[in-house]
């Protein structure tokens, strides 16, 4: 029988990790490689509210209490790296079992160790388990032309993949990766697993976030400065914003978006193409962040210059209300399953005015038929506001992000 490892990559993931933990408390040893890298310290250390240098209480606190109540070996590293390359040859070299597991922080294995001594008894040194890509509402989201189920390779025999060149075989963004051998792989999965990647609390969305665009910036340079991370960015530099201020604007803003990302399409995960299995354990761990989606009502604050997403419900109108005096563009797209992939960029019913401070103004949506086809589940809405610079300059200086409302009416 082999022995197992598993190595969790983590940073500030916690929404599914109990989660995670609590499916693979069979293995031998659960290593977690925790840290940022060094690129992403500037943005995300006030967001985190610690020096990122030190290990993270919390997380060590949590995976010691999950240790003791699971009753497996869980040994928590914490680190600074210069990018995804280091950190996931760092994690794996941890790693001292006969198979290697790597295990993100938002992937629920359908894993079992009989499934595991299989593929040790097997002449592949490389496994994959059968991936479903979840979102909001219980739907699958992937690219045009993607299936719904998606091999994910993450089984490795230690003694014959290297920690270099296993990074070869995983979904990395960039990180350069070298072609493999199909002989390498067993052909069937080894299991079935739900992939959270976007389903996210407000608080994840805010790293998440700060995280692809840290990495955008890292990757093509000063372009990855521009738009709304740029602007909200200066802005926070212009006040006093705790971490929890920053969090609340970046995850308000983003969570619905992150939920539903652009170029995508979105389909229901259905029998027989996606087991009951593992639809049944998405939906019971997301099931917290579906609640009360889509909006009929929402409340938060704004950075101008910066879109705030939100999912609402459909409507014949929407009623926004805004704390602050200044430009304002409202623009609504329906969210369609089954249905062309959404396009952020592509026209809109859109509507632009002069706002007056906390006085409402309505958009009349009307009977809108879902265009190209599909089922449309509600609309995704791009809200925007600005103003002057010395407007602008004020409400960042007394540390004031606006409060707006969004409101579905009919």
């Amino acid at each position: 029988m082999a022995s197992v490892s598993v190595v969790i990559q983590f940073f500030e993931d916690f929404d599914f990790i109990e989660r995670v933990v609590e499916r693979l408390a069979w293995v031998d040893e659960i290593v977690v490689n925790d840290g940022p890298f060094q690129f992403t310290r500037e943005l995300l250390e006030p967001l985190v509210g610690r020096d990122l240098e030190q290990p993270s209480q919390r997380a060590a606190g949590l995976f010691a209490l999950l240790g003791r109540r699971l009753g497996v070996p869980i040994h928590y590293h914490h680190g600074v790296f210069s990018g995804e390359r280091e950190k996931r040859i760092h994690g794996y070299g941890l790693a001292t079992g006969d198979v290697v597991l790597s295990v993100d922080a938002d992937e629920l294995l359908l894993l079992d160790r009989e499934a595991v001594d299989g593929f040790w008894a097997s002449a592949a040194v490389v496994a994959s388990f059968d991936c479903v890509n979840f979102t909001y509402l219980n739907l699958v989201c992937g690219k045009a032309g993607s299936p719904l189920v998606a091999r994910k390779p993450f089984a490795f025999k230690r003694e014959a993949i290297t920690a270099e060149h296993h990074l070869d075989y995983l979904w990395l963004v960039g990180v350069e990766q070298a072609a493999v051998a199909s002989d390498d792989f067993l052909p069937e999965a080894l299991c079935g697993g739900a992939h959270l990647t976007t389903v996210r609390s407000a608080y994840g969305a805010s790293i998440k976030f700060g995280f692809y665009n840290c990495l955008y910036f890292h990757l093509h340079g000063e372009r990855g400065l521009e738009g709304s991370f740029q602007a909200a960015r200066q802005f926070f530099a212009q006040g006093n914003f705790d971490g929890a201020a920053q969090a609340e604007v970046y995850g308000r803003a983003m969570a619905d978006a992150i939920g539903f990302p652009n170029e995508q399409l979105f389909r229901r995960a259905e029998a027989p193409e996606v087991p009951e299995a593992i639809r049944h354990v998405a939906e019971e761990a997301c099931a917290p962040f579906n609640h009360l989606l889509p909006h009929r009502s929402l409340n938060g604050r704004l950075v101008p210059g910066v879109p705030l997403y939100a999912l609402m419900a459909a409507g014949s109108a929407l009623r926004v209300s805004l704390a602050i005096a200044g430009e304002a563009r409202l623009r609504v797209l329906p969210l369609l399953v089954d249905g062309p992939p959404l396009d952020l960029g592509q026209p809109a019913l859109e509507q632009r005015w002069t706002a007056e401070a906390l006085m409402p103004h309505d958009l009349q949506l009307g009977d809108r038929d879902a265009d190209g086809g599909g089922e449309r589940i509600g609309d995704l809405v791009e809200l925007l506001v600005w103003s002057g610079e010395d407007a602008t300059a004020a409400w960042a200086g007394a540390s004031l992000a606006p409060p707006f409302s969004l409101q579905v009416v009919g």
